[in-house]
């Protein structure tokens, strides 16, 4: 009860933190509007993508989620895996998939108008839209499973008492559950509108892109340069944005939910195989249509003819090509197998740290949260040209020392830690809540040390947590793109480069072949941390 209290007693502070940020939000959107209209304009592109793209994803996450924490659905575990496994896939093996069926020469397009020419289905905004809601649904999902679970069973249990089991679902479990739904929701459209690898892909401009735009031309950072100030104001609205959707989550997510003491109510479902049947259709539409476009693509044969090429599809030309794929780019998959395992390490035990150092502080712990959160909504292409100004330094500079890193791996690694140590110390955040605070007063008591407690008492509590937290670390860094392009040095680049700059030339076989081949380690990867995480352990 103490823990309780001390939890509830946080809400005030942080629902009027949340309302400063969101008035902060507003007033930087309404300045940028008046003196940048330009840029303004670019915010509204990125919303015309980022919000129909979170509302599909909402949309589509939320029945999913309903159906894998509150029903006794058979095959809750493998739905679970298969959508965690799309939520740790690099962006551009989700577009090397959706463009195999539905963009230039794809397979859907193709069967369809015949062996002559098809144009695409993934053009432009409806495009850029479908690919960043396929993108957002895993997220949407799973964060709305956690809001589901966050809902005390209690209240619940007590419900049935004069309610139904399915009115107890709409009327409590929902209900409860929408702040965290709706905060889910905002945050997601946030990291649309900062992700610049869709768009870029369809040309539909928007502000991320023009962000990467600016970066390119190296005006970016230029404090000479007009557009500079503007773009930080945009920035930092999608920041504060970010944080105050942030927060909300935080209050509504219990710390508890990652370690329960109560099994969680589910409904009992009269006909368990029907709903089984629609959660396999809905789970199967978001993984296993993309991988039988990625097939037909690796296995497709065009043969140039007078008359038009002439398609057609081949086994065996499927198994060769997979199994030529990893050693055709051996040299990209061993560049960034080692700069994600080295990322991985580094960032999980950075993270740890802040983690742990937010524990149990109030307002730190609130600010803490907002400042990781504002790290998120950063768009890569800022990182990457920080990096570049920090590392870029003339032999006359004190810090001249730094000139020596650039052009070196150490570039990569250190953009990659800033965009991934923040989203890796959220994941950990709620584990190190979780732990009890008994056991720490307890080694205090003993004389143990801030270390000491570490090492031994809260470690072991959160180890389920970290070693699932360094697998996610590991595939974010092997699929890490907008800040990295900018910053790999001369020489063989890491896989998402190179896929970015083959995908430009349309989705071919070797690029399709490498897809297949990244889906199945990433779902080794994802089963890996459903078995870690309680998440997933509760699910089966």
């Amino acid at each position: 009860m103490q823990e309780n209290s001390h939890h509830d007693s946080r809400q005030p502070g942080r629902a009027a933190l949340g309302g400063v940020l969101i008035g902060g939000a507003l007033t930087a959107f309404v300045v940028l509007a008046a003196a940048a209209p330009r840029v303004a304009g670019l915010l509204v592109s990125s919303a015309a993508v980022a919000v129909p793209a979170t509302l599909l994803a909402m949309a589509f996450g939320t029945p999913i989620a309903l159906l894998i924490a509150k029903t006794d659905v058979p095959g809750r575990r493998t739905a679970l895996v298969l959508v965690g496994t799309l939520l740790l896939l690099p962006l551009y093996v989700i577009a090397s998939a959706w463009m195999a069926a539905l963009g230039d020469q794809g397979g859907a397009p193709a069967l369809l108008t015949g062996d002559g020419p098809a144009g695409g289905w993934l053009v432009g905004y409806s495009g850029a839209i479908f690919l960043h809601a396929v993108v957002a649904t895993p997220w949407a999902t799973l964060l709305a499973v956690a809001a589901l679970r966050s809902v005390d069973p209690r209240l619940e249990e007590a419900a049935l008492l004069d309610a139904s089991a399915r009115r107890v679902l709409g009327t409590v479990t929902l209900r409860g559950a929408a702040p965290a739904l709706a905060a889910a929701g905002v945050l997601l459209a946030v990291l649309a509108a900062a992700e610049m690898t869709m768009t870029d892909l369809l040309q539909v401009r928007t502000f991320a892109e023009e962000v990467y735009t600016q970066a390119a031309a190296g005006e970016l950072l230029d404090p000479t340069a007009s557009g500079t100030w503007r773009l930080a104001v945009g920035v930092l609205t999608l920041g504060l944005v970010a944080a105050a959707a942030t927060l909300t989550l935080v209050r509504r997510l219990r710390p508890s939910g990652m370690a329960p003491s109560r099994h969680p109510w589910r409904l009992a479902l009269a006909r368990p195989r029907v709903a089984a049947a629609c959660l396999a259709i809905m789970v199967g539409l978001l993984t296993l249509l993309p991988v039988v476009a990625l097939a037909y693509r690796a296995g497709g044969i065009v043969v140039p003819q007078e008359t038009g090429p002439t398609r057609s599809w081949s086994l065996t030309k499927l198994v060769t090509s997979v199994g030529s794929a990893p050693w055709q780019h051996r040299r990209e998959l061993i560049a960034s197998t080692g700069l994600a395992l080295t990322v991985a390490t580094t960032a999980t035990f950075a993270a740890a740290a802040i983690a742990w150092s937010l524990r149990g502080r109030r307002l730190a712990g609130d600010l803490g949260g907002v400042g990781l959160a504002m790290l998120l909504a950063v768009p890569g292409p800022v990182i990457g040209l920080v990096v570049i100004r920090l590392l870029n330094q003339p032999l006359d500079s004190p810090m001249a020392l730094l000139g020596d890193l650039y052009g070196t791996w150490f570039a990569p690694w250190f953009a990659q830690m800033v965009r991934i140590t923040p989203a890796i110390a959220l994941l950990l955040w709620p584990a190190a809540l979780a732990v009890p605070a008994e056991w720490i007063d307890a080694a205090r008591i003993d004389g143990a040390g801030s270390f000491a407690r570490w090492r031994w008492v809260a470690a072991p509590s959160m180890a389920p947590a970290l070693g699932a937290a360094w697998l996610a670390a590991f595939a974010l860094s092997l699929g890490e793109l907008s800040a990295t392009v900018l910053v790999v040095p001369p020489g063989t680049p890491p896989l998402s480069v190179r896929m970015l700059s083959l995908l430009h030339y349309g989705v071919e076989d070797r690029v399709a072949a490498l897809g297949l081949v990244l889906v199945l380690g990433y779902l080794v990867i994802a089963a890996a941390v459903g078995r870690l995480l309680p998440l997933g352990r509760r699910a089966g």
